[in-house]
């Protein structure tokens, strides 16, 4: 009980803690960080907690106990200006999720806030998910942005990812909204000290990854329904299985058309999704060609993006492939499509899997292997000879094996 030093399990610094138990005075237990280190500054604010309960502001004590309110900001207006303290009260009694949600975006939209996984600041289409799912989330709510943190129990939890399934969802999206919510608590949590309810967040099974792809007719009825300033860049998609944010990403010094490759590599808050992707990718002639038109037509210095202006911006780029797919009677197709239409069309090809991967900046073999289905089958007797010799230890056997596949392909007699 009283003031003591405790260790942050989280950041292993150690702090000072205060406990009190004065429910018997009808105040709920107070057992909070005092977010220093300092024992001085936590005994000035142990004495501010018993100032608080000798004036009889149970509010504030309570507030205090489910972490709407921190000690040090108690501590600070109580000392300084106690008018600001009453505001602040009475903000934090019972904050709408709508208004926590407005501060939480701000945080995250600011440089200085680092996601926890990637150690960098958040991109803004990281930002753009979480205020979707949020958005999702409050909708689904029955008093919406001005429901507060007791509407978020683990029935709602429960119910929301079956209505959410129910109305064709996939499991990825519904794990992205679960993620969205947990991130929201983790920062009410350690930026905002709140005392966040505990709750279970189960993780929909997610399929191993979309298998639409467009054959050659597909692609061309695309390219006939594509406004023509647009085809370039969904044609590069195809071609080099870029992705979207990769290719809205590159400038002129990444494109080697005399060379006839690009380079793939990170700029500002366009992010590479891995270091995997990090890469040179081979340009076909005619693409590098009508490349070159391109820059003809655009600034072209080094620094100078490739697609420019709306051409550089997601969602303007998803609205024309979404009109575009919908002109062309293309059915459940997406811009990462494209990126699978490379692989597909580069498995069947008999590009080896390991060059495959490279290719597409894959961090492992395994997201490379959802293309293996599509290898051809042309080159199957041919290696069954060539394993078969191997075992036996017959280079001859081989040789011979070889000739007769031969015969059999140009039909000789």
């Amino acid at each position: 009980m009283g003031v003591y030093l405790r260790k942050d399990r989280r950041n292993g610094r150690s702090e000072f803690w205060i406990d009190v138990d004065w429910r018997t005075q009808g105040i709920p237990r107070i057992q909070r960080s005092t977010r220093t280190s300092k024992k001085t500054l936590a005994q000035a604010m142990m004495r501010t907690l018993e100032a608080l309960r000798d004036a009889g502001r149970r509010d504030l004590l309570a507030l205090i106990a489910k972490g709407r309110l921190s000690m040090a900001d108690a501590h600070d207006m109580w000392q300084k200006d106690r008018d600001a303290l009453e505001h602040v009260a009475a903000r934090r009694d019972s904050p709408s999720l709508g208004s926590l949600g407005d501060e939480w975006f701000a945080a995250l939209e600011s440089p200085a806030t680092i996601s926890p996984r990637t150690r960098r600041s958040l991109t803004k289409k990281s930002v753009a998910r979480y205020r979707l799912s949020f958005k999702t989330i409050l909708a689904a709510l029955p008093k919406g942005r001005d429901a507060t943190l007791n509407d978020l129990t683990q029935g709602f939890i429960a119910e929301y990812r079956h209505a959410r399934k129910q109305a064709g969802v996939t499991g990825a999206s519904v794990n992205r909204d679960l993620a969205a919510l947990q991130s929201f608590f983790r920062w009410l949590e350690e930026t905002k000290h709140f005392e966040i309810p505990h709750l279970k967040f189960v993780r929909e099974r997610e399929t191993s990854g979309r298998e639409r792809w467009l054959n050659s007719d597909e692609i061309a009825a695309l390219k006939e329904c594509t406004p023509v300033d647009w085809w370039l860049l969904f044609e590069l998609l195809i071609y080099t299985g870029l992705r979207i944010g990769e290719a809205q990403a590159l400038r002129w010094g990444d494109v080697h058309l005399r060379d006839g490759f690009l380079s793939v590599r990170e700029y500002g808050d366009k992010r590479l999704k891995s270091e995997t992707s990090r890469r040179d990718v081979p340009l076909p002639d005619a693409l590098a060609a009508r490349l070159a038109e391109h820059a003809a037509r655009v600034p072209a210095g080094i620094g100078d993006p490739v697609f420019p202006g709306q051409l550089g911006d997601y969602w303007s780029a998803h609205r024309v492939f979404v009109r575009a797919t919908k002109a062309a009677k293309l059915e459940n197709v997406r811009i990462h499509d494209l990126r699978h239409t490379f692989g597909v069309h580069a498995a069947q090809a008999g590009v080896p899997l390991p060059r495959l991967q490279k290719l597409m900046g894959h961090a492992t073999s395994n997201m490379t292997m959802r293309y293996a289905a599509h290898a051809p089958t042309s080159y199957f007797a041919e290696d069954a000879a060539r394993i078969a010799a191997s075992v036996e230890g017959s280079r001859g056997e081989e040789h011979a094996a070889r000739a007769e596949l031969a015969r059999k392909a140009f039909k000789i007699a």
